[in-house]
Parts: structure tokens; C-alpha cells; sequence
């Protein structure tokens, strides 16, 4: 009897901890978590959710009903009426959690170019997931044209993203490709409820992506995640493969809309205004040169931009004051230089026929 009351002393101790750390989580902390599973995507944003980013910047922004960092649909709706619309893909660039909403290079360019441009940026994905997202988003948003914005890492992003190819029979060329979600988003995907109720679980499960991320799971193929037919090839796989998946999911969507590209590179920041783009960004932003010739896709280039913005101040394009200048994403003087040149490219892609 006395070893049973002191478990249930010890339970009880353990359980009024765990509610003191959620109440202490949720008042100073974060909340639980605004996002939910998508089998192909991994976590993405609920609708409409209030979302406030500190970790770089400060901003607080109010998601629109599909997740996005956009107007609301009617206002959205309302302003294709009298102009274009051209929808813009992208990552956590584009998506852009740490401005204002008003200062990002999408809405700087909405109102330079009078074009309807809508973000669609989602933090984390690339160009193997864009034909998903547009697919998802055709029927709501209705655009005229898109814009893919690509950056530094999105080949190899793609080398880890599980993805799975069709071809014709005796043909090396690739008739069809699906994506999938990672070993860990599945996995994170089988306790979502949870993380959607507490905010202790949110944080458990992004200190141990933080720290398992990278790894690679033996577990990737087993029946429990319900994928055992997708694989990652592009981590086995050589360069020609991962640049053909690219270029299939690029292809597919400009056969579907009028398509560019936008490449965003990523700079080293150095006394008397001078840039110099890192070795990483150079390699990816040749290669989606040479993707952009061979499919015929029109291709623009951010940099010169960004150059004659940091020439004119010497203040970095990226970074915060409370995170680290000159490295992380687009500051708001780094939106503003972007915004020029996708101004550009949007009223260059909504002019297409």
C-alpha cells in the first residue's frame, strides 16, 4: 500500500509538472502547433491563423483561408477583376514570415508592376513539390500566370526529397513524378492531433527535427508509413537525375500556365559595398540557367538588384538585428531590391500569350 501511494504521489507530481509547463509554454513561450500534415508537402499552415515570428525580425501576420501569407480570397478575387493575376511559388523567401506582410518582395512588386500577384511561398519546399502546390491552389486562386522564385539549396533540397519517377517502357525519359512527404513529417504526421493540443509537444517535436533532421531514416520504407514504393533516388542518384526531375516538374507546369523564373542568389556581405555570391549559389544558379535555356522558360535574375541596393548603403540584404546581419533571409531592404526585378518578371509573364 505505501509503495502504491508513493506512485501515485510521484504520478501526480509528474502530471501537475507537465500542466505547469504547458500553462508556462503557452503564456510566454509558443503556441501549439498551426500546421497540418500533407502526404505530399509534410507540415504546411492551417488557414486562417495568427502567426507572430521573432526568431528573425518581428513580424505578425494573419494567414489568409489557404495557409497563405496573401489577402483573403475576396480581396484576392476582387482585384483579378480588372488586372492579371500571377500566382508566385517559392520557399521561406517568398513565403517571408519575418517582415510585414506589406513589405515583402510580392507585395512591393503587386504595386510597382498593378498586377494581382499572390504569394504561395511555403516554408521548406521546392521545385519538385511545385506542380502539388499549384494543383492544390489552381481552383482557388485562378491564376493567369506564375512565377517560381528559386533559390540557393533548392537542388539540393530536391536530392532529399522522396520522390519517385515513371517512365515509358525502354525510355530514359521521364513520363510522370510524385512526391512524397519525409520519413519524419510521416512520422511527425502520425501524432499530429497531439502537437494540434499542446504546445509542450509542438516544442519536443522541433527541438528533435532541429537535431534529427538531417538523418536518414531506415525506416523510410516500411509499410507503417503507407509509401513503401517511394524512395529518395536523388540520394543515390547523380546530378543528370535530380536536374531532369527539376526540369519534368518545370516543364509540367509551364505546359499548364505561362511560366518564369526567378533566381534569388545569396550573397557574402564585405567592406565598401562590396558582394560576393557564395560558391554554392553560383553552382545552382548556373545550373537553373542551363534548366531555363533548355526548356525555352524565361529566367530573372535578382542579383543585379540586390548589387546597386547594397553599392547604395553597405547595409546587408539579409539578416536581423536580432538574429545575425548578412546571413538568414531577406531583410526588408532585401525585399525591396528583389521586388524590382520580380516586378519585371511579372508583367513580362502576364504579357505571354
Amino acid at each position: 500500500m505505501r509503495q502504491s501511494a508513493i506512485l501515485i504521489r510521484l504520478a501526480a507530481i509528474f502530471l501537475l509538472l507537465l500542466a505547469g509547463t504547458e500553462i508556462v509554454l503557452r503564456q510566454w513561450v509558443l503556441t501549439p502547433s498551426r500546421q497540418t500534415f500533407d502526404p505530399q508537402l509534410g507540415f504546411t499552415y492551417l488557414g486562417n491563423q495568427d502567426i507572430l515570428h521573432t526568431r528573425e525580425g518581428r513580424a505578425r501576420i494573419t494567414l489568409n483561408s489557404l495557409g497563405l501569407n496573401a489577402p483573403p480570397l475576396d480581396t484576392i478575387h476582387a482585384a483579378a477583376q480588372n488586372r492579371p493575376t500571377v500566382l508566385v511559388l517559392g520557399d521561406s523567401y517568398t513565403e517571408a514570415l519575418q517582415v510585414p506582410r506589406e513589405t515583402n518582395f510580392v507585395s512591393l512588386a503587386a504595386q510597382a508592376s498593378g498586377l494581382n500577384l499572390v504569394n504561395a511561398g511555403r516554408s521548406g519546399l521546392g521545385p519538385l513539390h511545385y506542380p502539388e502546390i499549384f494543383g492544390q491552389l489552381r481552383a482557388d486562386i485562378v491564376p493567369d500566370a506564375l512565377i517560381i522564385c528559386l533559390t540557393q539549396g533548392d537542388i539540393q533540397d530536391a536530392r532529399r526529397t522522396p520522390y519517385r519517377v515513371v517512365r515509358t517502357e525502354g525510355e530514359l525519359a521521364i513520363s510522370g513524378l510524385s512526391v512524397t512527404a519525409s520519413a519524419n513529417n510521416r512520422l511527425r504526421g502520425h501524432i499530429e492531433p497531439l502537437i494540434h493540443h499542446s504546445a509542450l509537444a509542438t516544442l519536443i517535436m522541433r527541438r528533435a527535427a532541429l537535431v534529427l533532421g538531417g538523418w536518414q531514416w531506415p525506416w523510410e520504407d516500411w509499410p507503417f508509413f503507407d509509401t513503401p514504393e517511394i524512395r529518395s533516388p536523388a540520394r543515390r542518384a547523380g546530378d543528370d537525375d535530380v536536374y531532369s526531375a527539376i526540369m519534368f516538374q518545370l516543364a509540367a507546369l509551364n505546359s499548364q500556365i505561362p511560366t518564369a523564373l526567378l533566381y534569388i542568389p545569396t550573397f557574402r556581405y564585405a567592406a565598401g559595398g562590396v558582394m560576393i555570391e557564395t560558391a554554392q549559389s553560383r553552382r545552382d544558379r548556373r545550373a537553373f540557367e542551363t534548366m531555363a535555356a533548355e526548356l525555352s522558360l524565361p529566367l530573372f535574375q535578382a542579383g543585379a538588384a540586390m548589387r546597386a541596393s547594397y553599392a547604395r548603403d553597405s547595409f546587408p540584404l539579409t539578416g536581423f538585428d536580432n538574429a545575425t546581419l548578412g546571413h538568414g533571409h531577406l531583410n526588408e531592404r532585401g525585399h525591396a531590391a528583389v521586388a524590382q526585378t520580380l516586378a519585371q518578371a511579372a508583367r513580362a509573364v502576364a504579357d505571354r500569350p
